[in-house]
């Protein structure tokens, strides 16, 4: 089955929203990780994942994820209304 204009102009922008959103998370997190001294040096957007933007958070070294562990552990010490609610 083929796909008309109309569909396939819809799907474009539905595809086109969805890596605008990636782009601006990818942007947002960049920026808040730099206010704390921590780069990701592969964070990308990446091709939308059923129709939603979709980040790439690539790899870093080990030094890097024990820093990012030790702030995320920090913010959710700080502030209790981030921690994740466990079952």
């Amino acid at each position: 089955m083929t796909m008309t204009a109309r569909e396939r102009a819809h799907r474009n922008a539905q595809e086109a929203d969805a890596i605008r959103a990636a782009d601006a998370a990818v942007a947002g997190l960049k920026e808040a990780l730099a206010r704390v001294g921590v780069v990701l040096p592969s964070v990308r957007v990446g091709q939308p994942v059923s129709g939603s933007g979709f980040v790439d958070l690539g790899g870093c070294s080990a030094g890097t994820v024990t820093t990012l562990a030790e702030l995320l552990n920090a913010a959710a010490d700080a502030r209790p209304d981030l921690r994740a609610r466990t079952p």
